[in-house]
């Protein structure tokens, strides 16, 4: 996927592509997943405290509690894709009231798969660029699951 594409161009073509697809919503099933990535994320945020953390560590766990958030809450659309980012392209645009900014999406992505496919490690200040908006995301997106589900 090239870099500086709009959620809606990248949108568009994993339509296209026939990526998106058809899935069921149980609400049992996303709110068993929603007591665990809140566990996750109280492990990750304790992380932040130690004396010398790993950066890369504590990255990687707010990623995956965003991302499976998002996962949660296309299931409300009756959706699901396993490309991160078709995923937050469809949470940006289906859900436009979260106010979620795509380039941060983008950024987050980017260093996530930079570490995983590149060996990129993850410093303090890359850490600290992202924290509060993590933090801001992951807590809006857990309060729309718990909205949808109740």
């Amino acid at each position: 996927m090239s870099k500086g594409r709009t959620a809606e161009q990248v949108y568009d073509q994993l339509s296209t592509e026939g990526l998106y697809e058809e899935a069921n919503l149980d609400k049992d099933e996303v709110k068993k997943v929603l007591t665990m990535t809140q566990e996750d994320y109280q492990f990750g945020k304790g992380l932040r405290k130690l004396t010398n953390p790993s950066w890369r560590v504590i990255f990687n766990i707010h990623y995956d509690v965003f991302r499976e958030l998002c996962e949660q809450l296309m299931r409300f659309e009756h959706q699901k894709i396993s490309n991160h980012q078709g995923l937050f392209a469809f949470i940006v645009l289906n859900f436009e009231e979260l106010g979620l900014d795509w380039n941060f999406l983008e950024n987050i992505r980017t260093i996530r798969n930079k570490n995983k496919y590149q060996g990129l490690d993850i410093s303090k200040l890359m850490w600290r660029s992202v924290e509060l908006q993590f933090d801001i995301y992951i807590s809006a997106i857990e309060k729309e699951i718990k909205e949808k589900n109740s």
